[in-house]
């Protein structure tokens, strides 16, 4: 066991990986996007689980370092702001899913997506000519578990953004055109 560290394969290309994770009934989730610099598996190191919580698959080209739990948890100890980086990472994780979980009880899907869509472009977004991609590959059935919804109710709900030209579609992409009307629709509806 140990923990995993994302590293771009190719110096200056996209890392995307996702962690997804199946319920009981076996619905899968998408539950975070990691990119290059992310740490996977520092809760099973924390508390030395043997069973995983997730799975991890890899959507672009990547390396991953392996640090074994032993040395992971020596290094934090020599290092406190260390301890102080993973803490805050696995605090924007909390922070994160709790966004999510009031979003689910709070919104419609259309502003569900819109406030994940928001937030996967403040964090991984890459700013063109076009307007802003959001730097991972999702397609609309991934949006969906994302924002606990169906991909046919993704497809309506993006389908409105289009006709606003807040956004525009592509296979396994999105792109958002006005990144300052896509923030109001987050905030109006």
């Amino acid at each position: 066991m140990g923990v995993f560290l994302l590293k771009s394969a190719v110096s200056g290309s996209a890392v995307c990986a996702k962690v997804t994770r199946v319920a009981q009934n076996g619905s899968e989730a998408l539950i975070g996007v990691r990119v290059a610099g992310d740490v996977i598996g520092e809760g099973a190191a924390l508390r030395q689980d043997l069973i995983r919580s997730a799975t991890v698959t890899a959507c672009t080209d990547l390396l991953v370092q392996v640090i074994e739990r032993r040395q992971f948890l020596a290094y934090l100890d020599r290092n406190p702001e260390a301890w102080h980086a993973l803490c805050a990472l696995i605090t924007d994780r909390l922070d994160w899913a709790n966004r999510r979980r009031a979003d689910f009880a709070a919104y419609d899907v259309k502003v569900r997506l819109v406030r994940v869509l928001l937030e996967l472009a403040e964090t991984h977004g890459v700013p063109g000519p076009l307007g802003v991609d959001l730097g991972v590959a999702v397609s609309q059935e991934e949006l969906g578990r994302l924002i606990g919804a169906k991909p046919d109710a993704v497809g309506v709900a993006l389908k409105a953004l289009k006709a606003k030209g807040l956004v525009t579609a592509r296979y396994r992409g999105v792109r958002i055109r006005d990144l300052e009307s896509l923030r109001r629709t987050a905030d109006d509806d």
